[in-house]
């Protein structure tokens, strides 16, 4: 019911409800609005005036990446993209909230890589993080919510380079570097705090940044009048990034058939599902069915075997989902259509320069 709720109040701040309810339910969330500002802004006031300590780990490197909206930005991809440029050189650890997952709850963090793949499920350690685990079998993979304790296990493990996975607001973990991840499609979160819209802090937050990550940029005229938007709060360098499919592949993570010209059924739990369909609809594949969760769910294995039978009535050959979703399914997985998945990876499209330089600035930390 909860989830059901939360689904509600996000279409109706994307504008997807609409009626006298919608209104009443804008109206009601207002002064939840201004309470969650207050209270960010106050903690963030501490924060800068030092008034609230941070824990600084002994580690070589930390960076951060986060953003100012909630949900769906790109920060893993970011994440996923940054840890690739370190990974064969330098011991790495990553740090995850694990959100909405078991492990996120316990009072101390999993480690649930070290070295040799994910120890535990993703429906025990949460879907991203589980993901991380698999791309990156050879790094330290901590899950949980006291980013503090998880800073202690990884050093403990010798690392040389943390990576914050969604660390902006997490600010009692000092760090090297804040990289934000912006939406361009929705920079500020439909203009309001949480829960009348979906920013977590103020935008001039974004001051805060070492660099600044463009995401969903199209061209270069497209990156030029996003960061016309953005350069009156902050004077960080920024790129521009886009996703782009790398593969599309099958349960058994087999190179599954190409999508164009295929009728499906879609399925997924992430925070803008209406992403995903435009992604499909590139890759030139007819969507003729939908199965949406709420972001980071878990997929009921009775619900999509019901999901599948209802896309095979409707002419689906198949049923396609994120590579987010794929961690959370079983590899024996018996319904009546296969199931493919996509597979994207995070592009620099423009700004290679300002990446690697700031690449460089932080390697050159690395001792």
């Amino acid at each position: 019911m909860i989830k059901r709720i939360e689904l509600y109040v996000k279409q109706v701040i994307c504008g997807e409800k609409k009626g006298f309810f919608a209104w009443i339910v804008k109206i009601s969330l207002h002064p939840l609005s201004w309470l969650y500002r207050g209270l960010t802004v106050w903690r963030n006031f501490l924060y800068d005036r030092g008034w609230m300590r941070r824990y600084i780990p002994p580690v070589s490197l930390v960076i951060s990446v986060g953003n100012i909206v909630a949900g769906g930005t790109g920060k893993t991809p970011v994440t996923l993209l940054l840890a690739s440029a370190f990974y064969e050189r330098f011991a790495l650890s990553i740090l995850s909230r694990g959100y909405r997952s078991k492990a996120e709850k316990l009072s101390m963090p999993v480690l649930l890589c070290e070295g040799q793949g994910p120890i535990f499920p993703a429906s025990y350690c949460g879907d991203e993080p589980y993901l991380l685990a698999q791309r990156f079998p050879k790094a330290t993979i901590i899950v949980g919510g006291d980013r503090k304790k998880a800073s202690f296990l990884a050093a403990k493990a010798g690392a040389q380079v943390i990576l914050l996975d969604d660390g902006l607001q997490h600010r009692r973990l000092a760090r090297d570097f804040d990289i934000i991840v912006v939406d361009v499609r929705d920079p500020f979160g439909h203009g309001y705090f949480l829960p009348r819209g979906f920013l977590r802090e103020d935008r001039h937050a974004l001051a805060r940044a070492h660099l600044i990550i463009l995401n969903h940029i199209g061209d270069r005229d497209h990156f030029i009048d996003a960061k016309e938007k953005l350069k009156s709060f902050t004077s960080a360098p920024m790129v521009g990034a886009k996703g782009e499919v790398t593969a599309i592949k099958n349960l058994k993570d087999e190179p599954g058939d190409a999508l164009n010209g295929k009728v499906v059924g879609m399925f997924c739990a992430i925070a803008h599902p209406n992403y995903f369909r435009q992604t499909l609809e590139q890759q030139g594949c007819q969507v003729v069915n939908e199965y949406i969760l709420a972001d980071h769910d878990e997929i009921s294995e009775r619900a999509l075997a019901q999901f599948a039978l209802a896309s095979l009535k409707k002419g689906a050959h198949c049923l396609v989902c994120t590579e987010k979703d794929r961690v959370k399914l079983s590899d024996q997985l018996t319904i009546a259509l296969p199931i493919l998945w996509v597979q994207q990876e995070l592009k620099i499209t423009v700004g290679q320069e300002e990446w690697q330089a700031f690449l460089n600035q932080a390697m050159a930390k690395i001792v």
